[in-house]
Formats: structure tokens, C-alpha cells, sequence
């Protein structure tokens, strides 16, 4: 026991001495908890007309709210923002300073986005979770990617959508959009009560949708995973799904049908808008 609590002891002294000598790190930044600054930037909507944001292993919020400029607010440990601007866009940019060996508060970047804003907004994030949400945030062009983390978009009015993520949850919440393209490599992908021309793609993961309106064609190709959609009955659309390898189930009430277990052809009312699905592998239900 003495001598793997010694060795234990002669490790972490390593650790420490090797931080000095080739991170600069400073001893009290290697136990101190909870000792990351805030630090913030600002800048005039009438000057911005593009949001642009990037970041490394931090935590994003969008918040819309009834304010006169736009804020961004970094909290965390060992991380520096860095924002400017040109030519209407606003970009923040999160870096980390220095290495820890052990971080004791999450780094997070709240941005918040007046109500009249109604322009871009990217959001890049290697790692970490993305969360857009506020009531009457209507924008232009947004576009959103995570390469490890959760994407989160609640309550949102946009021209164009784009949201990929490389491994994570995604989830759209009352989100109305002339055309959405929705990319997930590896996750589960949920939608409820999103509106508009959707193009849905899921390499790997669930996808449950449930559908208040259908307004728009909606196309979804997915590899391996199954996939849920829930259609409003009075829902004017042709639909055409195959699977290579899985079963279709239906309990929707379609006009017109024609069907087996690994294809479906189904027709409701005028038959306006076209609902394609492709699924490699996975089953998929309509209700």
C-alpha cells in the first residue's frame, strides 16, 4: 500500500514539474477551483449583420432578448475571447491560454442577441453543447455545427437552417423555416414541430419527428438506425418510402395506399407535398 500511494506521489510530481517547465503553468492555477474569469464583448445592431461565432470544448447559448446591443459573455478556466468586427460581421472566437491539468468549471459562452436582430448567425463548435433558444428570435441564414456535443434549437423563425452534428443528440423545437438541412453522423435526431422544406440525413441514430404542419416537401435518407414520424391527419401529401433492411409499419389513415414490409406508397388528399424516405438499415413507423 506504501509503495503505490509513494509511486502515486512520485507521478503527480512529475506531472507538476513537467507543467512548469514546459506550459508555464503556475502551481496555484493547478488546484485553484472555480478561479476562471468572466470576460465579455459587445457590439450595436445597427452595425451587425452577422454573427459568427467559434469555439473549443465550451459550452454555446443563444439567447434572445429584449435589449439594445448584442453581448457575449466567456466564462470559464484557462480560455480567452477574442471578438472583432468587419464588414458587419461580429466574430467571437473562443481559445484556450495555457493548459490545466485538472479544470473545475466548464467554460460556457452566453450570447445575447437583441429581438430586432434579424440577420446571420453560424456557430461552430468542436466540442461541446450548442443551445439556440428564445421566443421571436427571427433571423435570416442560420447555420450550426458540433463536432462532439448537443445541439439544441427551441423556438426560432430563419429563412435557411443548417445544423450538422459529427457526434451528439440534435433537437428542433418549434422551429418554422423556408428550407432546413439537418445532418447527423452519429446521434439521435428529434424533431417537434418544425415547419418548412426539409432535408434530413442520419448516418447513424434514431430519428423521431412529429409533425404539426407539413408545408413543404421533406426528404430523409438515413444508413443505420430506425425512424419515427408522426403526420398531422389532414396533411396534403404523396409519400414514398423504401428499406433495404428493416420493416415498414403504418397506422396513418392514407386515402390511398400500396405497400409491403420494405416499401410504402401512400397518398392523403390533393397528394401537394412529397415526402421521400430512404433507409438503409432500421425500421420505420408512420403514425
Amino acid at each position: 500500500m506504501k509503495k503505490t500511494v509513494g509511486k502515486l506521489l512520485i507521478i503527480f510530481g512529475v506531472l507538476i514539474i513537467a507543467s512548469l517547465a514546459f506550459g508555464g503553468w503556475r502551481i496555484s492555477s493547478l488546484f485553484a477551483a472555480n478561479q476562471g474569469s468572466d470576460q465579455s464583448a459587445h457590439a450595436s445592431v445597427s452595425k451587425i449583420n452577422h454573427i459568427d461565432i467559434n469555439g473549443q470544448n465550451m459550452t454555446v447559448k443563444i439567447k434572445a432578448e429584449n435589449r439594445d446591443n448584442i453581448e457575449a459573455v466567456l466564462s470559464g478556466e484557462s480560455v480567452h475571447l477574442k471578438s472583432s468586427e468587419q464588414g458587419g460581421t461580429f466574430r467571437l472566437s473562443v481559445q484556450p491560454k495555457g493548459s490545466l491539468l485538472f479544470s473545475f468549471r466548464k467554460n460556457e459562452l452566453i450570447v445575447k442577441v437583441p429581438y430586432q436582430f434579424q440577420d446571420d448567425l453560424s456557430i461552430k463548435s468542436d466540442s461541446g453543447n450548442v443551445n439556440i433558444s428564445g421566443e421571436h428570435l427571427s433571423l435570416r441564414h442560420v447555420s450550426v455545427k458540433s463536432g462532439a456535443g448537443n445541439l439544441k434549437i427551441n423556438q426560432l423563425h430563419s429563412s435557411e437552417l443548417s445544423v450538422k452534428g459529427n457526434s451528439g443528440n440534435i433537437r428542433l423545437e418549434n422551429v418554422k423555416t423556408k428550407t432546413a438541412k439537418i445532418d447527423s453522423t452519429s446521434g439521435n435526431t428529434k424533431l417537434n414541430h418544425v415547419s418548412g422544406k426539409l432535408s434530413i440525413k442520419q448516418t447513424s441514430g434514431n430519428l423521431n419527428a412529429s409533425f404539426s404542419t407539413i408545408n413543404a416537401p421533406l426528404s430523409i435518407d438515413g444508413t443505420i438506425g430506425n425512424t419515427k414520424l408522426e403526420l398531422p391527419e389532414d396533411a396534403d401529401i404523396s409519400l414514398d418510402a423504401k428499406a433495404t433492411i428493416g420493416n415498414i409499419k403504418h397506422s396513418y389513415s392514407f386515402d390511398e395506399t400500396s405497400e409491403d414490409k420494405q416499401k410504402l406508397i401512400g397518398k392523403n388528399r390533393n397528394g401537394k407535398y412529397k415526402i421521400d424516405i430512404s433507409l438503409t438499415s432500421g425500421n420505420l413507423s408512420i403514425e
